[in-house]
C-alpha cells in the first residue's frame, strides 16, 4: 500500500541513507500518527537490526525481549544480557559481522521503535546507548540509527535537549505531524471513500488527521456510522483512546487530564495564570505539565502582547481530545449514538464551530497562502477582550503592519451577513483596537465553510476564504 504524503520526511530519510557519515535520526510525534509506518516504508527490507520497547515492561523484560532480537540477528549468546552495556556490546558484535544486511548505499540500518520504553526507571539504558553511539556511531561511517517514539516530551528532554552523552549527537530530527486536509483527501481518494470535502473536513474535526484512525474507517459506510462504530458503541475500539493517547505520549500523571478538562471548557483559551489558579495542583507540576502538553501539540501557547505583563495564553487545539472532552467525559449509555448529540443543537453546534476553528489553526499555512502572505512572519492567536465584550476566532498579526481579524463560520449553507452581524464585526474590530492600542491596520477576513451568500453587508470584509482554501 503506497504511503500518502510525507514527501519531505521521506526525502530526509533517504538523504541520511545516502550520506557519507553515520546518522542518528530521531523520529517523534504523537501516538497513531504513522511514525513506524514511515520508517518501515522508506527503508523496506534493509534493516540490519530492529527492536521495539515493551510497553510498561521492567528492565528485565526489556532486556529479555532485546535478547530475542539479538538472537534473530545472529547473536549466539544464550543468556539475557546482565545490563544494557552488555546488550549494546553484543549488538556491536552482531553489526560487525560480515553477513550483516546493508542498504543499497552500504549503510547498516538500525531501528529502535518506542525508544522511551527501553529507558525504565533506574536502568542504565540511556548511559549505555550514549556510550555505544559515541564509541561506534561517531567513528564508523556506515550506521543509520533511527530512534522513534510517541513520548514526545520525553524525547525532547532526554534526547534532543540532552546535555550529557547525547548532547548534539542527533544528526536529523523529524517531528511527524497529523495529516493535513489535503493529505487526508489523498488518503480517502486512494481508498475510494467517495466522500466530499465537507465530509472529509468533519472527519478531520473528529479524528484529528491521524492515519491510524483513518485506517479503521469503513469506506462503505457514512461518517456518522463510523463515529458510532469506533467511539460510541460499547467496547468501541477508540472509546478510551484519549486516555491511552495521553499516557503513551506523556508520563502518567493526573495533572495532564486536569489541565485539559479545564481548557476544554474555555474554547478561546485562558491565560496561564487563570488556568493555574482554577486548579488544585502545585506550581511546579502545573508548569511542567503545560510545557509537555505544548510540546506534544495538544495545547497552543501564545503571548498576549496587548495585556499587562504580556501573559501567556493557553488553548486546547487537539481535535480528537476536544471531541472526547465534549462528548465522552460525563459517561454515555450503551444506546447513545452520535445522532443523539447532533439533536442537542446547542452542544453540537458549539462543538462543531470550535472544531472548525481548530481546523483553521492547524491549517494556518494554507490560510496565509490563500491571503498571499505565506512569506510574512506572523503570530496567530484567539483573542478575548478583558471584559469579555468581544472575542475574535483567529488573529493573524503580521510583521508587515497588518492584523487580519478572522471570523470563522461553519454552516450548512452559504453564510448570510446580516446588517446586525456586520455591526457586530465592526464592534469587535473597534474593541480590539481600543484594548490593544495597536497602530497596525485591521483587516476583517471571513473563513466560511460554504462561502458567503451575496454581497450585502460585506463592505468591510477584506477577504472571504472557503473550505477549499484549507485543502491547498
Amino acid at each position: 500500500m503506497a504511503i500518502i504524503g510525507r514527501k519531505e520526511e521521506i526525502r530526509e530519510l533517504e538523504k541520511c541513507e545516502k550520506s557519507k557519515k553515520s546518522e542518528l535520526i530521531c523520529v517523534y510525534g504523537r501516538r497513531r500518527v504513522g511514525k513506524t509506518y514511515l520508517v518501515e516504508q522508506t527503508y523496506a527490507d534493509y534493516f540490519a537490526f530492529r527492536a521495539t520497547g515493551v510497553e510498561s515492561g521492567n528492565t528485565r523484560t526489556q532486556l529479555k525481549s532485546f535478547k530475542q532480537r539479538l538472537a534473530e540477528a545472529g547473536d549466539k549468546e544464550k543468556r539475557i544480557p546482565a545490563n544494557w552495556f552488555e546488550a549494546f556490546s553484543r549488538l556491536e558484535k552482531v553489526l560487525s559481522a560480515e553477513e550483516t544486511k546493508r542498504s543499497v548505499h552500504g549503510k547498516k540500518i538500525v531501528f529502535f521503535d518506542e525508544f522511551p520504553w527501553f529507558a525504565t526507571a533506574r536502568s542504565d539504558f540511556l548511559e549505555a546507548f550514549g556510550e555505544f553511539w559515541n564509541r561506534c556511531g561517531t567513528v564508523n561511517r556506515d550506521y543509520v540509527f533511527i530512534i522513534c517514539g510517541s513520548a514526545t516530551s520525553w524525547i525532547i528532554k532526554n534526547v534532543l535537549e540532552d546535555s550529557g552523552s547525547l548532547y548534539d549527537r542527533v544528526t536529523s530530527q523529524i517531528f511527524l505531524r497529523p495529516f493535513s486536509l489535503k493529505e487526508t483527501e489523498m488518503y480517502m481518494q486512494d481508498r475510494e471513500f467517495g466522500w466530499s470535502r465537507r465530509q472529509i473536513a468533519e472527519c478531520q474535526m473528529v479524528f484529528g488527521g491521524l492515519p491510524y484512525f483513518f485506517s479503521l474507517l469503513n469506506p462503505d459506510e457514512s461518517l456518522n456510522w463510523n463515529i458510532d462504530a469506533l467511539i460510541f458503541k460499547p467496547h468501541a475500539l477508540l472509546r478510551h483512546e484519549s486516555k491511552k493517547l495521553l499516557e503513551a505520549t506523556l508520563k502518567k500523571s493526573a495533572a495532564y487530564n486536569t489541565i485539559m478538562e479545564c481548557l476544554s471548557s474555555h474554547l478561546y483559551g485562558m491565560t496561564k495564570a487563570e488556568c493555574f489558579e482554577s486548579l488544585d495542583i502545585s506550581q511546579g507540576t502545573f508548569s511542567r505539565a503545560v510545557d509537555d502538553l505544548v510540546k506534544c501539540g495538544y495545547v497552543h501557547e501564545s503571548v498576549d502582547n496587548y495585556s499587562k505583563g504580556h501573559p501567556l495564553r493557553l488553548q486546547l487545539v487537539d481535535p480528537f481530545l476536544l471531541f472526547h472532552y465534549k462528548f465522552l467525559t460525563n459517561g454515555i449509555s450503551e444506546n447513545t449514538r452520535f445522532e443523539n448529540f447532533k439533536s442537542d443543537t446547542g452542544k453540537y453546534t458549539n462543538w462543531r464551530g470550535h472544531a472548525f476553528e481548530i481546523l483553521c489553526m492547524y491549517h494556518i499555512d494554507s490560510i496565509k497562502n490563500a491571503l498571499g502572505i505565506s512569506g510574512v512572519q506572523t503570530n496567530e492567536y484567539a483573542w478575548v477582550s478583558e471584559k469579555n465584550e468581544a472575542q475574535i476566532d483567529l488573529c493573524i498579526e503580521r510583521d508587515d503592519g497588518i492584523i487580519n481579524l478572522c471570523e470563522e463560520k461553519y454552516t450548512d449553507t452559504a453564510f448570510s451577513v446580516s446588517p446586525e452581524y456586520e455591526k457586530n464585526l465592526l464592534k469587535k474590530r473597534d474593541i480590539y483596537r481600543k484594548e490593544t492600542k495597536t497602530d497596525k491596520a485591521l483587516k476583517i477576513v471571513v473563513i466560511s465553510a460554504e462561502d458567503i451568500a451575496g454581497k450585502a453587508n460585506t463592505e468591510h470584509i477584506t477577504r472571504v476564504l472557503t473550505l477549499d482554501d484549507l485543502f491547498i
